[in-house]
Order: C-alpha cells, then structure tokens, then sequence
C-alpha cells in the first residue's frame, strides 16, 4: 500500500527541536500523527483492509520541496509521530515496522512523504 504523506515539519529536526518548548513540539507532533492517520485511512479505503502478520516492511521516500541537504536520520526523527500515526491506522504497533528503509530525492513543490507498507519501493526505480 502506497500512501502519501505530508512533509514532516522541519521543527522536529533534532538539529532544530533542542531549545525548542516542549509544549509546542508537542502540539506539531499531535498534528502530524493525526494527519498520517488521516492520509492511512484514506489509503486503506482506496486499497482495501489487509491483515498484517509478522513484520511489516516500510520504505519511506522524503520528495524534498528542495534542493537544501537533509540528513536522512533527522528526516527520519522528525517522522516518527508520522509513522505513530500510520501505525494507529493499521492497528498495529510501530515496533513492527522492519526493515525500514529511507530515500530522499528533489520533486519540487511543497514536498511530501511516500510511505509504502508492506512493499519497499526505490526512488527512480518504481516511484
């Protein structure tokens, strides 16, 4: 299952949260993990329920809005309440969610997140 994503908010960086309010990083993460649930849900509608057995693989590829360079470990922090959110939907636990792997390429506009479950997918490859 593909499913599209909104681009992680840049204030959950780790190399931009420390300083930061914890109350306020706590609100964008709340917002992001209701959003994920949203675009999951919408996903499953469109692809059908699936039973998920075992582990489940996850690939996220990041479609930078442009072209600054992100460290894909600080893209991927910055997700986590994103995958919470993908992983209410499903019903399942986050801990689940193995192997992960994780791609970052330009596409221009406002960036976006594609997150495939169950498959992995490549950037260039079949995207």
């Amino acid at each position: 299952m593909i499913i599209r994503l909104p681009w992680p908010d840049s204030k959950l960086m780790p190399n931009k949260a420390k300083g930061r309010a914890w109350a306020g990083l706590a609100r964008i993460r709340t917002e992001q993990k209701e959003a994920a649930t949203l675009c999951t849900m919408a996903a499953l509608q469109t692809t059908g329920a699936k039973a998920w057995g075992g582990n489940i693989p996850l690939s996220l590829v990041y479609m930078a809005p442009d072209r600054r360079h992100r460290d894909l470990d600080n893209l991927l922090a910055a997700s986590k309440s994103i995958i919470d959110g993908m992983a209410h939907a499903l019903g399942v636990d986050d801990s689940r969610f193995k192997p992960i792997l994780v791609d970052s390429v330009y596409a221009g506009g406002e960036g976006c997140l594609v997150a495939a479950v169950g498959i992995h997918i490549v950037s260039g490859v079949n995207l």
